[in-house]
């Protein structure tokens, strides 16, 4: 895997000055990706111990090799919601989850996150699952397809869009981001706005990424499993990326909402959507 600009951590120090390390924690990273925020975390805890989580086999192999020197730190290939009722588990001082796509996700996964690539239509972060966008697309009734498109794309009237895609698979099965594109540009008005048309593939997408891989409920589970997991005196940091994740991590517990400076954002654009909340469990 070519590890250039794999991935860039967004809000690096934020979550990590909030967090408030101490030599000896144990932490937990739900969601350890390509890495860059347990690099971090390691260096503050030379006497802790650092679980590292991911449902996507290629960044924990990825990561394996990245810490292969360093001793205080464990792999859990699982979703992090189940990651937590892991046999033989400690309880953890601070857990970091951050549920952002990483960049390679988007651009060089092969698995159909971006309306910008033409790529099958998987949208699995864990592999080993079986349903994917394009079984979703090919098989689900029309008032199954409504409900996620109004639900986790917030598309207020997706019904003209669902009946083309009904059309489309009638004639032949989806297999590409191309077809699904093709039924977005059937299926809504944009009256040649450009800005609207690149808004409503995101939405689409972000549906269908929600429904594969259950990443609302996921959420709902974790935070609900959260306090039989920390030891007092605790810190959990939460990065989320679009607002019905913060709705979610706010209705558990109500903070303060950190964001992508602008000097970050220039530097990565894909920070400017990211909000950092910090809770005590």
């Amino acid at each position: 895997m070519n590890t250039n600009n794999i991935h860039i951590p967004v809000l690096l120090e934020e979550s990590i000055e909030g967090l408030a390390l101490e030599k000896t924690d144990i932490v937990l990273d739900a969601t350890i990706g390509f890495g860059g925020h347990s690099e971090r975390i390691l260096q503050k805890i030379p006497e802790g111990l650092l679980y590292g989580v991911d449902q996507d086999e290629s960044a924990i192999t990825y990561c394996k090799e990245k810490f292969k020197n360093i001793p205080n730190i464990r792999f859990i290939h699982q979703r992090f919601d189940y990651a937590l009722n892991t046999a033989h588990l400690p309880k953890f001082n601070k857990i970091l989850v951050d549920l952002g796509m990483s960049s390679f996700h988007l651009d060089r996964s092969g698995r159909g996150f971006s309306f910008l690539q033409d790529e099958p239509l998987d949208m699995r972060m864990n592999t080993q699952q079986t349903l994917t966008a394009a079984y979703i697309l090919n098989q689900y009734p029309p008032e199954s397809l409504i409900e996620i498109f109004k639900s986790f794309g917030e598309l207020y009237h997706p019904e003209r869009f669902v009946n083309q895609l009904i059309t489309f698979r009638s004639q032949h099965p989806f297999a590409k981001t191309s077809d699904l594109i093709f039924c977005i540009k059937k299926g809504f008005y944009f009256h040649n706005k450009r800005s609207l048309f690149m808004r409503t593939q995101a939405q689409v997408f972000q549906a269908l990424r929600i429904a594969v891989n259950e990443e609302l409920s996921t959420l709902t589970r974790f935070l609900n499993q959260l306090a039989s997991h920390l030891e007092p005196n605790n810190r959990v940091a939460i990065i989320s990326f679009h607002s019905l994740e913060d709705r979610l991590v706010k209705q558990f517990q109500k903070s303060k909402v950190i964001k992508a400076s602008q000097a970050e954002i220039k530097l990565n654009p894909r920070a400017h959507s990211a909000k950092l909340r910090l809770l005590s469990v």
